[in-house]
């Protein structure tokens, strides 16, 4: 994208030039490999808009590789011609034209992405792309790849995990806190090499132990992703709360606590006794907050406003707050605005409403101090043709933002230039305590 803009050509080109720090992936090893055209391009963010506007069938349909990609074509293409204009569309469209050479979605042009996929499996392949983006560093949540939520792998005590690309991981949480029955404790425990069957407390323990030992292996942040099996409206129970359900559950294996009601006592206390771990780790808490992923969604139990509550009690831990909170920006600009402890990221949203961004990121710069925000996360659980694009995507509409508010002069342009880098570079760097070099810049650049 582009603006008419006369500070937008400077403001787009030097954000070309800033390093990026990836504040949101779930790559957990190069990949995937494709398996014909469609695949290649639609699989994830963007089959939720082809769903949207087909039906259960058709997009199952059409994602099935099983079946050649030239009988699904016609299908596709229609549905691509409803669609194609979406911010997830954009995304593709950016990939057409970058990796193959396309401006129009042709049969004829299916089959020239069909010779030339670029093997992603490939480690120097895969690199090579986030090289292209001038992605420096991720911050990837590598135990939810996309393929199973509730499944974590946990470290050994060789003390070695494998990393993906410009990779720094994250330690997620859900897995930990939505306990409902006794092998589900054994299973969280079982990197400790002991049962764990007797009392709440040695529970809470051994998940801390675990916690200790990812930070050890280099782990930078915590990350929850609650909304997705329930509301993000936490209550503060007590331990004897929390200590009835967890005795109700280990006094008999073969029992298992209903979810969410019954389950929900255990799961908030833990949730706030892993905050409390967070500040004594001195590491930073995301969340996801807006948009779930999918469709046939409830957003209204992921609105960060409902978080407020936690943020009051959890004063000494730094929450990143996912997404732009989409589509509930007031709320989140709040939040920013009115908690010294509350970082904003728009990871994912860049692409999820591109307008909806610009607007927000200039709503950012007028509402909250500057070095409060994060301005990319790729979210594309692999696919680094798509991080590439939506990396331009990003740059696009902070570039697009701050150009205008130049042009009235809200802004200089060397305070934009700060700005621009501030939000892809320096304010991850400061907050999530990477360790990259302080970026210099001339005046003229």
């Amino acid at each position: 994208m582009k603006s008419l803009s006369k500070s937008f050509p400077m403001l787009r080109e030097f954000a070309e030039l800033v390093p990026i720090i990836d504040c949101h992936d779930h790559t957990l090893k190069p990949g995937p490999r494709f398996l014909d055209p469609i695949h290649a391009l639609v699989e994830g963010y963007f089959a939720t808009d082809l769903w949207s506007v087909s039906s259960d069938n058709d997009i199952q349909y059409v994602l099935n590789s099983k079946i050649p990609w030239r009988e699904r074509w016609p299908l596709f293409k229609e549905l691509w011609d409803l669609a194609k204009n979406t911010g997830y569309g954009q995304v593709i469209k950016s990939v057409l034209r970058e990796f193959y050479n396309i401006d129009e979605l042709t049969f004829e042009g299916m089959e020239e992405i069909e010779k030339k996929m670029p093997n992603l499996e490939d480690p120097a392949v895969f690199d090579s792309i986030l090289e292209k983006a001038n992605i420096t560093l991720r911050i990837c949540d590598i135990f939810n790849d996309g393929s199973s939520l509730d499944v974590i792998t946990v470290p050994g005590t060789e003390n070695t995990l494998a990393l993906p690309p410009r990779g720094r991981m994250v330690i997620s949480l859900p897995h930990f806190h939505s306990i409902c029955s006794y092998d589900d404790i054994q299973t969280r425990m079982a990197p400790l090499n002991r049962v764990c069957t007797k009392t709440l407390d040695d529970y809470v323990t051994g998940c801390y132990e675990i916690f200790q030992q990812f930070k050890e292996l280099g782990a930078v942040a915590f990350k929850d992703q609650t909304p997705y099996n329930k509301s993000i409206s936490f209550s503060n129970p007590t331990r004897a709360e929390a200590e009835k359900v967890f005795n109700w559950i280990v006094s008999d294996p073969r029992r298992k606590a209903s979810y969410p009601d019954q389950l929900k006592p255990l799961d908030d206390y833990l949730f706030h006794r892993f905050l409390d771990m967070a500040a004594d780790m001195d590491l930073p808490v995301q969340l996801h907050t807006g948009l779930l992923a999918g469709i046939r969604h409830d957003v209204s139990k992921a609105n960060a406003i409902l978080l407020r509550p936690v943020l009051e009690l959890h004063r000494d831990v730094k929450f990143d707050l996912f997404h732009g909170n989409w589509p509930y920006s007031g709320e989140w600009l709040f939040l920013g605005k009115n908690y010294p402890n509350v970082y904003l990221n728009f990871c994912w949203v860049n692409t999820i409403d591109p307008i909806y961004s610009q607007r927000l990121f200039q709503q950012a710069v007028s509402s909250l101090p500057h070095g409060k925000i994060f301005g990319y996360g790729s979210d594309y659980v692999g696919y680094a043709t798509h991080a590439w694009a939506h990396s331009q995507l990003a740059k696009d509409n902070i570039a697009i933002a701050l150009s205008d508010l130049v042009d009235m002069e809200y802004l200089s342009m060397k305070e934009a230039k700060d700005i621009i880098k501030a939000w892809l570079y320096d304010n991850p760097n400061r907050v999530f305590k990477l360790g990259l070099p302080d970026l210099h810049f001339s005046q003229e650049g």
